[in-house]
């Protein structure tokens, strides 16, 4: 549903309006600017509102081929282009088509989220990994690995085990049921946007590296620290209540 076939789903949106017939769905229509704007307020993801454009596409089909039964020979090969047209951008904006080792060098990381979003993770994690190294093998006995949000902690799982790093942990919505850490833990290796925000939950927190993809992309990862934090204050059950956080 890229930019050559907007003309489609802003004419459901029109037809919701005008066609008497259509008047019980109309209300899909007033909902498609009401959630934009919740979401602008609220800080949501871009992709929120697409369950909503989707219904609109859908009843934009509609009057588009009784614009195009009006006079075939001439309209249909425009839509045809157009769906061509957009299916060709949409598979370079959405699929990872372009190498990721120029994909910094084009407009997609600043068109796709998802795209800029994908690249890195095992760099990160490697990167993690060698912090993790840094301590004794006594302090590595009682660390754990922390990360600030999902996505971290999910790379962390997914690649972790192949650095030899322990289970990982994060308060982060739902992650945060699966915690805490063992109070032996008193070693915190943490991945994180926010040094001065953690460090005020332990005796002591150092930086020990900034995150870099190495590939010219700057997503939402880049420049995030990873840092050594050690001795929770009040114990690790009392920290972890803490950080609960949501987003």
């Amino acid at each position: 549903m890229g930019p050559p076939l907007v003309p489609i789903w802003v004419s459901g949106f029109v037809a919701l309006f005008r066609r008497p017939e259509w008047r019980p769905l109309r209300a899909l229509a007033i909902a498609y600017p009401v959630v934009l704007v919740v979401t602008l307020v609220s800080g949501g993801q871009v992709y929120y509102p697409l369950g909503l454009l989707a219904l609109l596409f859908a009843a934009g089909c509609v009057p588009t081929a009784d614009w195009i039964a009006r006079r075939p020979a001439r309209r249909r090969p425009l839509v045809v282009a157009a769906v061509v047209l957009n299916a060709a951008v949409s598979a370079v904006i959405a699929l990872p088509l372009i190498p990721v080792d120029v994909l910094g060098r084009t407009p997609i990381p600043d068109i796709n989220q998802a795209a800029r979003d994908s690249v890195g993770w095992p760099t990160y994690v490697g990167t993690v990994a060698d912090v993790h190294r840094g301590p004794s093998a006594a302090e590595r006995a009682r660390a754990v690995v922390y990360t600030s949000n999902y996505g971290e902690a999910g790379a962390v799982d997914r690649y972790g085990p192949a650095y030899g790093l322990p289970a990982v942990y994060s308060a982060h919505n739902q992650l945060w049921f699966a915690g805490p850490p063992p109070e032996t833990a008193t070693v915190v290796v943490a991945w994180t946007q926010n040094l001065a925000g953690l460090s005020r939950y332990f005796g002591a927190c150092e930086q020990r590296a900034v995150m870099d993809n190495g590939l010219g992309v700057d997503n939402e990862e880049q420049g995030s620290i990873v840092v050594v934090c050690r001795d929770p204050i009040g114990g690790g059950a009392t920290v972890w209540r803490q950080l609960r956080h949501y987003s």
